[in-house]
């Protein structure tokens, strides 16, 4: 006996088929536009600190031992104190900085951020503002996070105006990064640069993870 034609049930069949087409032509659609995003950025990105200290040091280790032959002529002894202490402050930054631009400090992936003086790496989705300026003879990076996110320890650089980075609880979460310029692949970075290149990396971490989740 034959089943009677139920045009409802082929519109229904219908219907189901193009919504599911639609879904997975938008799924795919999603999956390139965050794969686009994501490869914006390479996989990998190394940053040195600049060579201003390589530079600046020997130039005020000179003008301190000048200052310090003329206070030695004059026979002051404030004046031959305070420009001994220079003499040797600016000896030895230029001694701590003498490889400068050599040692890749500071690293970004396309999930994660590495800092020498960290324990262990940020995840860049728990960043929720960055800044970048010059503070003094320093470059400081300032990346808010997630009042929840897990904050990794730091520890001490021990060299003047030294590549440091901070973990901080106070206002709220953050990482502050700290150096004398930044560098990548040799080139002097200015904070707009340095922030865009945060900013774009920080984009395709979101990316990665929206794309993880799609893909599952």
């Amino acid at each position: 006996m034959t089943q009677p034609f139920d045009p409802l049930s082929d519109l229904a069949s219908t219907l189901s088929q193009e919504y599911a087409d639609s879904r997975d032509a938008q799924r795919e659609r999603a999956i390139a536009e965050l794969e686009q995003v994501i490869q914006r950025v390479p996989e990998q990105t190394e940053f040195t600190n600049s060579r201003r200290y390589k530079v600046r040091g020997p130039l005020f280790f000179l003008i301190a031992l000048g200052l310090l032959g003329l206070a030695l002529n004059r026979g002051g002894t404030g004046l031959t104190v305070c420009a001994a202490v220079i003499a040797v402050v600016c000896g030895l930054i230029t001694w701590q900085h003498r490889n400068a631009g050599q040692h890749a400090f500071m690293r970004l992936t396309r999930r994660q951020l590495f800092a020498d003086t960290l324990s262990a790496p940020l995840d860049l989705v728990d960043i929720v503002d960055v800044s970048v300026s010059e503070e003094g003879w320093l470059t400081v990076q300032k990346l808010m996070l997630r009042p929840d996110a897990p904050l990794p320890v730091h520890r001490s650089a021990r060299q003047l105006f030294g590549n440091q980075a901070l973990a901080l609880k106070k206002p709220q979460p953050q990482i502050r990064i700290q150096s004398a310029g930044l560098m990548h692949e040799g080139v002097t970075l200015d904070c707009d640069q340095i922030a865009d290149i945060l900013n774009a990396y920080c984009k395709a971490a979101h990316a990665q993870q929206h794309l993880d989740a799609l893909r599952q």
